[in-house]
Parts: C-alpha cells; structure tokens; sequence
C-alpha cells in the first residue's frame, strides 16, 4: 500500500515466481497491520499439486521492534532459527519453524509444516516492516525431503526481491515478476 506523498524507494516492490503461481490479494488493513495477498501455485508440477503458499503481511507503526520482534508479533509464536538478511539493500531477517501436529505410535508427527519468515524494515523511523512467509507441509520422509526443497525454492524466490517504488533505481526484473502489495 503506498501512502500519498511519501513516494519512498520501499513503497512497492516485486519478486520473480515460477509459472503456474498467481497472487490473491485478501484482506484489509485492520488496526497496525494489513494481510496483503497470498501466493498459491495454480497448476501441478510433474502431475502433483505443489503443498506452498506465501503469505504477504504489512505492519506499520512498530517503532522500536527489530526483525525477530516483528516475525514473532505477526506470526503470534517463536521461531527456532534466525539470522539476519538483506533484502535489496534493507536490513531484515530470515527465521525458520517447524510445528508437528498430532504424534503417531513410534513417535513420527502426522503432519508437519514449515514456516519460513522474511522481515524486511521498509521505514525504520516509522516502524513499517514488509513480512513474508512461505508455508509447505510433509507427512512422510519423502514429503519432507520435497519440503526442504520448497524451503530452496522460497529462498530461491526472496534472492529476486526488489524494491521498485519511486528512486528505487531497481533492476529490471525479467516479465514474469509478482507484483507486491506494497
């Protein structure tokens, strides 16, 4: 969402996604914070549907919050693992979670899912983060392995992002980008 006037370099921006891939734009803004879309693969890969999704939140107003801080507010839980990024010359953070939902005998969880998180800061001073995250799920040692390269293939995704809003001086991106929200 681009405030009038502001006309900042991280007022929009864009990543590249595979064929087959659309955006749904959901939600309004409710209070600080606004669901922007979500992604979801339209078409099979190799004859099966593939288990991902991105979801697309804006926070505003969370001044004094650092990366970990706005995951875990948007999220509503912790991550277990966390380092810090740079998308496209912004300081954020990627952070990783795994829940397992309800165990089998041996041990083994039904279901699992994986969350993979990027926070990017898009104005520090106003406290407004950009946050991405990349749901896949597995149910067995062969899903999880197609999971883990799910998890690649959104890293692979959030290596493509920029900001494209006025001054940006972005790359232009090849024809297939994704729009964002923002």
């Amino acid at each position: 969402m681009t405030r009038p006037g502001t006309g900042a370099p991280t007022d929009a921006w864009a990543f590249l996604l595979p064929p087959g891939w659309a955006r749904f734009p959901v939600g309004e803004r409710s209070g600080d914070t606004r669901t922007g879309a979500v992604y979801r693969p339209t078409e099979p890969v190799a004859g099966m549907v593939v288990p991902a999704s991105i979801i697309e939140v804006e926070l505003f107003g969370a001044v004094g919050l650092g990366p970990g801080d706005v995951a875990t507010r948007v999220a509503r839980g912790p991550f277990a693992v966390g380092r810090s990024v740079d998308l496209d010359g912004r300081p954020g953070a990627r952070m990783v979670r795994n829940v397992h939902d309800v165990h089998r005998e041996g041990g083994r969880p039904a279901r699992s899912t994986r969350e993979v998180t990027y926070v990017v800061s898009r104005d520090e001073a106003a406290g407004d983060w950009l946050v991405l995250t990349f749901g896949t799920s597995w149910d067995s040692p062969g899903t999880e392995r197609l999971a883990e390269t799910l998890v690649e293939f959104f890293d692979a995704v959030m290596a493509t992002f920029r900001w494209t809003g006025p001054g940006s001086g972005t790359l232009n991106l090849p024809e297939r980008n994704v729009p964002g929200s923002a």
